[in-house]
């Protein structure tokens, strides 16, 4: 697929979280170092800073002495903007506490830090200024807001605003709210710092609403006949292949209770996860890294020397005598720190052969686990998978033929990424052991019975019924979000265990489901982006020639092939 434009031809109304960094602790350097050398050190820190960012994929706008503004979600869209922003946020404060020691060392000075502010909202982007001054903007108060909760911050810590918490409640542990007055509101905010840890597992759904699982039964009997076969003894690859929420991680779910339910003829079933993240394709092995914690039971937030210590555990529990040959190469692909002897073992061996060893001692390890009962290992979200992990991943397909080993991969139908080459493999070198599923948007009926179980059966009047279902389109994800859209406007309240309707508002495609379009359409070719911007201007069905006359000067042969093959159009 072509990379995305930055360089957006107009002005576009965009969500966007911004970051604001800035060092704490400069002033005391600077009286007591010469200029240069203060220079070589802010120096030094903004470039960390700068490096946490954009492995992020955030956008650095503007450097300004010590500190700096980022944003995510402009000029190009990630669905996972505002996390991303977070944790470009922890990545610095905990880069720059690293680096405080390196000064205090060297200089004896104490009170070196960050502070950093991250605030969501919607922007205008676009270019600013004149003649040889143009520059790529983004105005609005979210902007401005993440400047006044930096200065509120405290040194080491991480302050974000209301919306920024609301779209990444479950995906961090967070502090106390706090009510701030900042220069320039009304009213008071709520804020709160990113606290350390693990986050609070929260219910799944709505609300916390449990919903049932409906209009799903073809897809249910294929994946139970796959749970049937690697229990009996019969390994298999099951790929479960959708849009961007249309219920595949759900689907996943099911399984993961239908393989936990059966009974297998020997030994014990045990299920292994892994996770690609939109933010990790130049992160090898990160789904892998993932798959391991979950064998051993740990978090990524867990200190280095517990995860050493718990793998060698495992290891010998599973090897015995073969320790030493397993553990380095587990430990390294962990990115642990070794113990020296066996750092300079590794350190002996070609990359070539290290990542040709490294794969072998994960298939020996999945091998050696299936021995013990049936085994199934789920990748979510290949489609962002690093190309490290996807070439071990083939290695593991024709493991299925040996082993009741259950490979459970999801990916979204994006045919130009090579994770789609898996898929591929799969189909031509394996048919018999692959089980293929296509998930579909829900039905009319399904999607309403999607609705009832989260709202009530009687709660939304027909119209507003009908203004929630169209827009959503079967698609689960948009469905829920359109529902929580209402309730975030106060339409909805919650109270004694039960929605209530109060009122009417209009019903607004909110940001989660904006992000996910956005990020599509980032993705585009400037041409095919014009294209399709120019043909949502006619509505959902429109023709050439009109087409032609709205979106003059674009080539729209090839870009109208392009958007039909990604399905926009």
């Amino acid at each position: 697929m072509p990379p995305p434009s930055t360089s957006p031809a107009r002005d576009e109304r965009r969500v966007v979280t911004a970051l604001f960094a800035d060092i704490v602790g400069s002033t005391a350097l600077g009286e007591t170092l010469d200029p240069e050398e203060l220079k070589l050190i802010i120096g030094d820190a903004v470039l960390r800073m700068i490096g946490a960012v954009e492995a992020y994929g955030g956008m650095v706008k503007d450097l300004a002495g010590d500190g700096l503004l980022a944003l995510f979600g402009a000029p190009v869209a990630h669905e996972d903007d505002t996390e991303r922003a977070i944790r470009a946020g922890l990545q610095i404060v905990d880069d720059i506490t690293g680096y405080a020691k390196e000064v205090e060392q060297a200089w004896g000075i104490s009170g070196f830090a960050v502070r950093v502010g991250v605030n969501t909202g919607p922007v205008v982007t676009g270019a600013v200024g004149g003649g040889e001054r143009v520059e790529y903007s983004a105005l609005g108060d979210a902007v401005n807001t993440a400047a006044r909760l930096q200065s509120h911050a405290e040194p080491g810590s991480v302050l974000v605003g209301e919306e920024t918490y609301r779209l990444t409640e479950q995906l961090f542990a967070w502090g106390e709210p706090r009510q701030l007055s900042l220069k320039g509101k009304a009213e008071p905010i709520v804020a709160r710092i990113v606290a350390p840890g693990a986050p609070v597992q929260r219910a799944r759904g709505f609300a916390g609403v449990e919903t049932r699982f409906v209009g799903r039964a073809r897809e249910v009997e294929t994946a139970r006949r796959a749970v049937n076969a690697v229990v009996g003894g019969t390994g298999g690859i099951l790929y479960l292949v959708g849009e961007p929420g249309i219920g595949k991680s759900r689907l996943l779910t099911e399984i993961h209770q239908l393989f936990d339910a059966a009974r297998p003829l020997h030994g014990h079933t045990l299920w292994l996860e892994g996770r690609c993240v939109s933010y990790g394709e130049s992160m090898p092995y990160g789904p892998f890294r993932d798959l391991l914690r979950s064998w051993l039971g740990l978090s990524a937030e867990d200190p280095e020397l517990r995860v050493r210590v718990t793998l060698r555990r495992q290891v010998a529990s599973v090897f015995g005598d073969r320790t030493l040959e397993i553990y380095p190469y587990l430990a390294s692909l962990l990115g642990l720190t070794l113990e020296p002897d066996l750092a300079a073992r590794l350190a002996e061996l070609s990359p070539e052969a290290l990542q040709f060893r490294s794969f072998e001692v994960v298939r020996d390890l999945l091998a050696r686990l299936a021995q013990d009962g049936p085994l199934a290992v789920a990748f979510e979200d290949l489609h962002w998978a690093d190309a490290t992990s996807l070439q071990l991943l083939e290695r593991l397909l024709s493991d299925t033929e040996t082993a009741a080993l259950l490979l459970v991969l999801t990916s979204r139908t994006e045919r130009d990424h090579p994770s789609w080459r898996v898929k591929e493999t799969a189909a031509r070198e394996l048919p018999h052991r692959l089980y293929e599923i296509a998930l579909e948007p829900l039905t009319g009926d399904a999607g309403r019975e999607l609705l009832h179980d989260l709202v009530g059966r009687d709660t939304l009047p027909d119209d507003v019924q009908q203004r929630i279902l169209g827009p959503a389109e079967g698609n689960p994800f948009f469905l829920e979000e359109l529902v929580r859209s209402l309730a975030d406007h106060g339409a909805l309240i919650h109270e004694g265990g039960a929605w209530r309707f109060v009122h009417e508002v209009d019903v607004e495609i909110p940001p989660t489901v904006e992000k996910v379009i956005l990020a599509r359409l980032d993705r585009l070719s400037p041409a095919s982006r014009e294209t399709v911007l120019a043909a949502s201007v006619l509505g959902r069905q429109f023709g050439l020639s009109l087409l032609e006359a709205v979106a003059e000067g674009t080539d729209l042969g090839a870009s109208l092939t392009d958007l039909q093959r990604l399905d926009l159009v």
